[in-house]
């Protein structure tokens, strides 16, 4: 039995004040008397004043006690512990926290009810124990279920089916970004708050990285152990990729916990091609490994390979740096400038010399139907094509054309009506290409003013007038410069080497790159083209084998595709995909990394929730597990059968019994 309210015992003051009354009240003894003992009356009534007599056993006396009593009791709303929870409401805080996609500890006892699979996670245990909680505690109970991603996820509310409990109970996964924990327990404290007959359960391997005890439940709240124990684990704590003397170098740091007497095997992969296998000692529990003269790749990847419990580290990814210089085509009839420019980028620059304008004109009008005066397109394509004055007329047909459209453009010139802006101040956007770029002192004389393309936008503006502008057409990147550097003194400036290494370098990324390393499940910026109109994650490789790899929806805001997107859940490597009207694609590759505080096993201990009634601190382990917490007193399941109405019952007829005393019209 339980005493929901201690604040009652005020009222047991009304147990003294009877005793009291009745040692100070008048005591008459009716007897059958002559008729000359009536004048003993006076006397009578001053013996029956004094105060202080004993006490005499009269029936009154102790209804009216036991009356006070009861009203005593039903005041502290006593209950007593049933089983079952039959009519409530109970709420299943379920840690899905990466953790629980360890290896679960050998179950003890009769737990050997589950799987004993030694390969059974701690979350498959604890759907296990939980649907064991449902059936034996829960039925006709109203059951919520939470469980723990970024922010608290209420996967069912006040449900009653229990086909719908135990589907959603069998939904769960782990959530290996960083779960919202303290945010989930105060979500279970405001659902139960002014809840008579509710209860709190969470079930949790112990790996708690919140502060329970920040949070104050109304009701009943209690902890489940499922498959909590040591675990060894080894994981990649860093990975990265540097240009090395001959091909690439790596860099892996590891990491472990838990008791390594052999050594770990480490393979490398480049595009999905071992390229190498090492070794690793973690008896002192970190190694630092370089691996030199890889081959060009674009995406390496490392793994792990050992008796390892938490699977969710064993995987990492770096984009490779390319040892080979991106290639140039540089369309000019001659700027010094900007060819020097180009080659300190580090880029391969191939010169093709192009005739002015004017004469360009003619020479297009006498060698007109002489395919043998159109240059050959190059057999290797190039990275990026620079035009420099006015494109030549056999790059507006045939393959040409179609090089052009396929292959990132910087055009430099313009062709639209010159407008004269005499050296006014411009105006610079934030892009990558303007980084570190003021062009504070710059003068330009004349712009050529024609209508921007929809997918264009302005990067700097002279007296309103566009000067540069950037995007993506067609899904290619696309630089222009709406002016002649011979009209500027631009390649004079110390800002010009700067401008064209980021346009080379925004030119040569925006086909698609590696947008690093997030941590899964949280928010991050992926680059949107203008005329994008589709977009879609797509799984390269699951960092976790056998979990799937659930990918998000994509984030639209309004009728366009949002730069802000979630990354997936589940650690891996995956591309984001853009698509526009004409099918052209464009993947930016994502590495989505679990919370490396989830794989940290050295916390495990049962989970204290803070409750205000009798069973504070109370926990329990899952089958056959110790919780190991003091103050388990092995109430778990049970539900609170409340003992204030039949204490009030009983007062009643108390009340009824006194009431026939007062009617015989004399004191018992």
């Amino acid at each position: 039995m339980g005493i929901g309210s201690w604040a009652g015992l005020w009222f047991a003051l009304s147990i003294p004040a009877i005793l009291l009354m009745y040692l100070l009240k008048r005591k008459f003894i009716d007897t059958t008397v002559p008729s000359h003992l009536l004048w003993d009356r006076v006397l009578k009534n001053i013996e029956a004043n004094r105060p202080w007599q004993k006490l005499q056993n009269r029936l009154l006396l102790w209804l009216q006690l036991l009356a006070a009593a009861l009203l005593v009791f039903a005041l502290l709303q006593p209950y007593l512990w049933v089983s079952g929870n039959s009519g409530g409401h109970i709420v299943f805080v379920a840690d899905t926290s990466g953790s629980m996609g360890a290896i679960a500890a050998p179950a003890a006892g009769n737990a050997g009810q589950s799987s004993q699979d030694p390969q059974e996670t701690r979350i498959e245990r604890m759907k296990f124990e939980m649907k064991q909680y449902v059936k034996k505690h829960a039925r006709g109970s109203e059951v919520t279920l939470l469980s723990m991603k970024s922010e608290p996820d209420v996967i069912i509310s006040r449900e009653k089916d229990a086909k719908r409990i135990q589907d959603a109970i069998d939904g769960l996964t782990p959530y290996y970004g960083q779960a919202a924990y303290n945010e989930t327990l105060s979500l279970a404290s405001a659902l139960t708050r002014e809840e008579q007959d509710a209860e709190v359960v969470l079930f949790t391997d112990g790996e708690w990285k919140g502060a329970s005890d920040q949070v104050t439940f109304e009701v009943p709240a209690h902890t489940v152990l499922v498959g909590n124990g040591p675990v060894k684990n080894a994981g990649i704590q860093q990975f990265g990729i540097q240009q090395g003397k001959e091909g690439n170098d790596a860099v892996a740091v590891l990491g472990s916990s838990g008791t390594w007497d052999a050594p770990v095997d480490v393979r490398i992969y480049g595009d999905n091609k071992l390229l190498r296998t090492e070794s690793a000692d973690l008896t002192r529990h970190s190694a630092t490994l370089v691996l030199q003269s890889l081959p060009p790749a674009d995406v390496y990847r490392i793994e792990l390979d050992g008796d390892d419990g938490y699977a969710a580290d064993n995987a990492a990814y770096a984009f490779g740096k390319s040892s080979r210089e991106p290639s140039i085509l540089l369309l000019t009839p001659g700027n010094l400038f900007l060819e020097k420019a180009l080659q300190l980028t580090g880029a391969q620059v191939t010169r093709m010399t192009t005739e002015e304008a004017a004469s360009s004109n003619s020479a297009k009008t006498a060698d007109s139907g002489n395919a043998a005066s159109v240059p050959q397109v190059p057999k290797d394509p190039p990275d990026l094509i620079v035009v420099d004055g006015q494109a030549p007329a056999f790059t507006k047909e045939g393959s040409w054309k179609q090089l052009l459209e396929e292959t990132p453009l910087w055009s430099i010139g313009g062709s639209g009506p010159e407008v004269k802006v005499n050296g006014q101040e411009p105006k610079v956007s934030d892009h990558p290409v303007n980084r570190y770029i003021t062009m504070k002192g710059l003068y330009v004389g004349e712009l050529h003013k024609e209508p921007l393309p929809a997918w264009a936008e302005p990067l700097v503006t002279i007296g309103g007038t566009p000067a540069i502008y950037a995007g993506k057409e067609a899904g290619h990147p696309r630089l222009s410069f709406l002016f002649r550097l011979q009209d500027t003194d631009l390649p004079l400036s110390a800002e010009f080497p700067i401008l064209v290494h980021n346009a080379v370098s925004w030119l040569n990324e925006g086909e698609g790159m590696g947008l690093g390393r997030v941590t899964a499940g949280s928010g991050m910026e992926v680059p949107i083209a203008a005329d994008a109109e589709q977009a879609e994650w797509k799984v390269q490789h699951t960092g976790v084998p056998g979990a799937g790899a659930p990918v998000p929806k994509v984030q639209k805001r309004e009728r366009a595709i949002s730069s802000l997107q979630m990354a997936p859940q589940v650690p891996g490597l995956y591309a984001f995909e853009e698509r526009n009207s004409q099918g052209n694609t464009t993947s930016y590759l994502v590495e989505a990394a679990a919370d490396p505080f989830e794989g940290t096993f050295a916390s495990s201990k049962p989970v204290v929730l803070k409750s205000g009634q009798d069973d504070t601190g109370r926990a329990e382990a899952g089958a056959g597990e110790q919780a190991g917490n003091p103050g388990t007193d092995g109430k778990i399941g049970q539900s609170r059968y409340s003992l204030m109405w039949l204490a009030a019952a009983v007062v009643l007829l108390m009340i009824v019994t006194e009431w026939g005393v007062y009617q015989r019209g004399r004191s018992i």
